[in-house]
Order: structure tokens, then C-alpha cells, then sequence
């Protein structure tokens, strides 16, 4: 199994984005700013639920809405015409997938091809809080969006509910430029290693 493709929908920079990649070593190349880091961010959070060390459902932010989305929306609420809140999804496309791993196969993605296998990382507006919102917008003053009525929904393709230990791909971001070394010990990795590996991997490799 491998990652074959990923959909970024008003993630950070990304309005509506898709890239495919090869079952080997992918390279991407841009100039600075380009948006390089947060497709790399983007796969990461599908995978982990994770963004900068901490998990993003409990961390949710104006700041990963794309910020051209967000200014649309608040706009179309001083008009007759109001815009939904805006959502964001990822979605992660999984290739050569066999056997128990055929569980993560449905119709549940934007393409809304039910031979597809993947996850879908959401952040999108939570139902139980309608009569608040509709209050809400009928205010005079909207200045940021309501980041207070949105929820997390981490789903398989088949439509069930996940965490990442349901995930058969790991993911690991290494930032070469915070390494740390230390009496020639890479902190930075060891941290890494201790984080994303379970006991028995540990002792596994530590022998």
C-alpha cells in the first residue's frame, strides 16, 4: 500500500488542490512559499491527526482555513446572499490495497467512487450548535469565523469512524532545520523515534 494521490480543499494556501504521487520517491520542488511544506502538513494531519506535535481537534484555528475561503464567507454575511461556513477536508488516496486493508474502500470521498480506498480528514460545522450559529449570523458583526462551531470527522472512504492507530501508513515529518545535536546525538530524531514508535517497536529496535 502506498499513498497514490491527496485532495487539499481550503487548507493554509490550498483553495482546491490535488496531487498524485508514484509508489516510490516522491520530490517536490517550488520556490519558497509555494505551498510545498503544507501539502507535506496537510498528508501528516490526514494521517496523524497531528499538526506541530499537537492534535488538531483540540486545537482548532481560523489560521488553517484558507484565508481567500474565510474573507469570502464574511463578506456574504453582511448581504442577502450568506455562504456556508467554509470546510476543510483532506482527503488521502491509497494504492495497491489488498486484503483486511480493503476496509478503507467506499464511496465516502469527493470523487464519490466507491472503488476507491483512502481516509478523509474533515473540519466542518458541528449540527448541534445550528440555533446558536443561526443567531449568529443574524448579528451585525462578523469579523472572524466561528471556529467554535466546527468539529473534526477522521472517516475511511467506507465511511467509519477512525483514529490514526486505525491507519495502516505512519507518517513522520523530520525538520531538518531544527535540528538539534548534542555530544553527537540527534535529539530531534531520537524525539521522533520515541514518539512514533510503540513499545515492542522500541525494543525491537533498540536490540
Amino acid at each position: 500500500m502506498y499513498i497514490q494521490q491527496v485532495i487539499i480543499k481550503n487548507f493554509k494556501k490550498f483553495r482546491d488542490f490535488k496531487i498524485t504521487l508514484n509508489p516510490n520517491v516522491n520530490i517536490i520542488v517550488g520556490n519558497n512559499e509555494e505551498g510545498k511544506s503544507t501539502i507535506l502538513e496537510a498528508i501528516h494531519l490526514a494521517l496523524s491527526g497531528m499538526y506541530g506535535g499537537r492534535s488538531l481537534r483540540n486545537d482548532l484555528s481560523e489560521y488553517f482555513f484558507n484565508r481567500d475561503v474565510v474573507d469570502e464567507y464574511l463578506k456574504s454575511l453582511k448581504t442577502e446572499n450568506k455562504l456556508q461556513l467554509p470546510e476543510i477536508y483532506i482527503e488521502v488516496y491509497f494504492g495497491n490495497v489488498t486484503g483486511s486493508d480493503m476496509v478503507f474502500s467506499g464511496d465516502g470521498n469527493s470523487l464519490r467512487n466507491n472503488t476507491l480506498s483512502g481516509i478523509s480528514y474533515k473540519i466542518c460545522f458541528d449540527d448541534e450548535y445550528t440555533s446558536e450559529y443561526e443567531k449568529f449570523i443574524a448579528g451585525e458583526e462578523h469579523n472572524s469565523l466561528p471556529i467554535e462551531y466546527y468539529k473534526v470527522v477522521w472517516s475511511t472512504f467506507a465511511r467509519e469512524i477512525i483514529t490514526s492507530r486505525s491507519i495502516p501508513i505512519k507518517s513522520v515529518i523530520v525538520d531538518s532545520s531544527t535540528n538539534k545535536y548534542q555530544n553527537g546525538s540527534d535529539i530531534y530524531i531520537s524525539k521522533i523515534i520515541k514518539d512514533s514508535l510503540d513499545e515492542r517497536e522500541l525494543v525491537a529496535l533498540s536490540q
